[in-house]
């Protein structure tokens, strides 16, 4: 079974309604998932997750199939943690294999244009154009997040 690995950082909990939905939408599709909030080290956090360092995530997104990489706009960039993936996922060999990214902003839209051109610099089939929202996760966007999953797996089995 294909794997996709959807590898996150999420302040306000945003990114992670709508790393939820992608994680459903491809899981509706047969695929099977690993989500990932990333952190400091392996830390349980208040609301039951726990987070992953950025090198342990690097290790699953170099095993999976698929990966899908969520972060808001913080200063212009994405947040601190998917930054520092960003920096240290062009030393592995993802070339063909299925990308995308998703994220919510407040003012502008930045994060997922940055990630979506790293995955294409790593040589990565990128999902286009990802989705980016501004505002509250509301039922329309989580409709849309679990779409993106649903996308995802339907450009793996176009692969296979």
């Amino acid at each position: 079974m294909a794997k996709l690995a959807i590898i996150y950082g999420s302040g306000t909990g945003n990114t992670a309604e709508m790393a939820a939905a992608v994680d459903d939408g491809a899981r509706s599709e047969g695929l099977e998932t690993e989500a990932l909030l990333l952190g400091n080290l392996t830390e349980d956090v208040p609301d039951g997750r726990s987070t992953t360092s950025v090198n342990d995530a690097l290790a699953i997104m170099d095993s999976a199939d698929a990966v899908a990489i969520g972060s808001s706009t913080y200063e212009m960039k994405p947040v601190v943690f998917v930054g520092q993936l960003l920096e240290k996922a062009g030393s592995l060999d993802l070339s063909g294999k299925v990308g995308t990214a998703f994220g919510p902003y407040a003012t502008r839209p930045k994060a997922v244009g940055i990630i979506i051109d790293a995955m294409k610099g790593w040589g990565m089939d990128v999902v286009e154009p990802g989705l980016q929202v501004s505002g509250a996760i509301t039922g329309k966007i989580r409709q849309e997040s679990r779409e993106l999953g649903e996308s995802i797996a339907r450009a793996l089995s176009e692969k296979s």
